[in-house]
């Protein structure tokens, strides 16, 4: 008798626990920058939103008839899509957006390029937008604290760490400076080299 009714509270806790996960997810986060679209979002409903977009990439892994011995390759498809979307704005500032979906078709990142014509303002205009990002953060309804790291490496720029009110996993922003220019540098015409700042947005 005790047995079955260990049994039973196991499977009672492993029900209540995979609820738990499928809620967390498919559980939707408001996206910073973006009216109406969330994490979690299925294509369809992206869609609706931005239309349809400039370019779909669907991303391909390459995959082996003889694992063991890495010998025939093949290339296939994981599910992922890239959505590629033009002209996007954001407080004045034009640039592009990259909407990544899961394997299952929901939205699970954003990526945002904005393109700069110099380093000098490159560095301006980074400063700005990290300021107007953490004032929309602070002005989230749902907006319960942040955290900000300095990110390590060459690019620099600062990850937000987003906690918000009856969200169980954590909303990450990182934005920084592409060190690169977006072409081939031109040593002799430095004036002319152009430049990214990125925004990446993803649950943790």
């Amino acid at each position: 008798m005790r047995f079955k009714k260990t049994i039973s509270i196991v499977l009672a806790l492993g029900a209540l626990l995979l609820s738990l996960l499928v809620f967390q997810l498919f559980q939707k986060t408001q996206l910073i920058m973006f009216d109406s679209i969330s994490l979690n979002m299925p294509v369809e409903s992206v869609e609706k939103v931005f239309g349809k977009p400039n370019e779909i990439v669907e991303e391909t892994e390459t995959g082996y008839h003889n694992p063991w011995r890495a010998k025939d390759p093949y290339l296939y498809k994981t599910g992922r899509l890239f959505y590629d979307y033009e002209n996007f704005k954001w407080k004045g500032y034009s640039g592009r957006v990259t909407f990544t979906f899961s394997e299952l078709h929901r939205l699970q990142g954003a990526s945002v390029y904005f393109p700069v014509a110099s380093k000098a303002q490159q560095k301006e205009i980074f400063y700005q937008m990290t300021q107007d990002m953490k004032a929309e953060i602070e002005a989230l309804p749902n907006f319960q604290s942040l955290k900000v790291d300095a990110l390590v490496g060459d690019d620099g720029g600062y990850r937000f760490k987003v906690k918000l009110k009856g969200q169980l996993r954590e909303l990450r922003i990182d934005v920084y400076p592409d060190v690169y220019p977006t072409e081939y540098e031109d040593d002799d015409n430095p004036e002319i080299n152009q430049y990214h700042i990125r925004i990446d947005q993803s649950q943790w």
